[in-house]
């Protein structure tokens, strides 16, 4: 309707039936390897093929959903002070075995330096599932695998939000 011709993300809200548009941004969001992980399609490709001029061959029927995926983002900051940005080198750095159900998108390895300066984000951790409950407990097992030395992380309070019985 508004002539735009790229791929790009659309926020949108479904309650039973009904439809609520909330944004659309040109380009894809940080969260989109959660939806790459259950439809199973690379949309940073797709997007790079549509803004060469390419044409999508996929039809909007012919995408279906499977399964459940989370996405955790491993921060350089400590929760005990306020989640305030944490500096220092990376000592140990150990990311969960990649499979076809886990996805680890990191910025960060063994001996660099995390500076506060910048955004705090040192990976990306994204799993799937069959179901809801399959995924959880695939987060849970992949977050307890990760070992990050030398800089306060968020990754025990990931892991306390992912066991909490609330979250299930």
């Amino acid at each position: 309707a508004v002539g735009y011709e790229n791929a790009g993300t659309v926020e949108f809200v479904v309650d039973g039936e009904e439809f609520f548009f909330l944004e659309m941004n040109t380009r894809l969001q940080v969260e989109h390897p959660v939806t790459e992980m259950i439809l199973g399609l690379d949309l940073v490709e797709l997007q790079l093929r549509v803004a060469a001029g390419e044409k999508l061959t996929l039809k909007q029927d012919a995408i279906r959903p499977h399964g459940h995926a989370f996405e955790a983002r491993i921060y350089a900051e400590d929760p005990r002070r306020n989640f305030l940005p944490s500096g220092g080198r990376v000592r140990e750095l150990q990311w969960p075995q990649v499979a076809d159900a886990v996805r680890v998108d990191a910025g960060v390895g063994a001996g660099d330096r995390v500076v506060i300066d910048y955004d705090a984000l040192l990976a990306k951790l994204i799993v799937w599932g069959g179901d809801r409950g399959q995924a959880l407990t695939a987060l849970r097992r992949a977050l307890r695998e990760c070992r990050i030395e030398g800089v306060t992380t968020n990754l025990a309070a990931l892991i306390a939000l992912a066991e909490n019985e609330d979250v299930a």
